[in-house]
């Protein structure tokens, strides 16, 4: 594996923790925005170095490769919503609905992370 691997490893694995304890705030809160903050740093180190987003658009790479790409940008782009709907509830000024949509983006961005996480081994290169 590579240390990029490791790194996306790492991120999902404080995602998942964050969320088996999303009934416990203080320690979900933290695992979550880790996990999510180190994903969003991996892929603006990645777009610096290695041009990622050009080489995904450029469509050379294989099936499975390209399924990662669209599984984590997905979660990548429904970090934002869970980031915001997250905030006001931390601050206790969400509203039963924005709670209750925070919960269905947020899942919907680890499943799709958890996706993402599994087609990353096709990036795998001996």
């Amino acid at each position: 594996m590579t240390i990029y691997m490791y790194v996306a490893l790492l991120g999902w694995a404080s995602m998942a923790y964050g969320y088996s304890r999303r009934k416990v705030r203080a320690s979900h809160v933290p695992f979550m925005v880790f996990g999510m903050v180190l994903d969003l740093l991996l892929v603006l180190y990645l777009e610096f170095t290695r041009d990622a987003i050009g080489t995904a658009l450029e469509f050379r790479l294989s099936v499975l490769q390209q399924i990662h790409i669209l599984f984590s940008a997905s979660a990548l782009v429904l970090y934002f919503p869970t980031f915001f709907y997250g905030l006001k509830l931390v601050r206790r000024t969400a509203t039963p609905e924005q709670r209750r949509l925070h919960i269905k983006i947020a899942t919907t961005a680890l499943i799709l992370r958890t996706l993402g996480l599994l087609f990353m081994f096709s990036m795998w290169k001996d």
